[in-house]
């Protein structure tokens, strides 16, 4: 299916750049900050067509994750804050 996929972007480069320009607007929309299935395929599509190639979806995901724990972290802060001042 990839290789009919690269057939008609015509080029590993062009379906790469349309592969992580979907990527973003896949994370971009999703609220839940749920990156399990993004990287699973990121981990298929780098073994096809190499971890270099692949570089800029893998920081893509990485900020997603990094926001989730820095969110997560704010959110605790906030909870404590209330809990003590009550």
């Amino acid at each position: 299916i990839l290789a009919m996929l690269v057939g008609i972007y015509g080029s590993k480069e062009l379906f790469v750049n349309e592969y992580r320009v979907m990527l973003a607007d896949k994370l971009l929309a999703n609220l839940g900050y749920d990156t399990d299935k993004e990287v699973h395929n990121l981990e298929l599509l780098k073994l096809r067509f190499g971890e270099i190639s692949m570089r800029q979806c893998e920081i893509m995901i990485k900020d997603i994750d990094d926001s989730k724990r820095i969110i997560s972290n704010i959110h605790s802060t906030i909870r404590n804050k209330n809990e003590k001042s009550r």
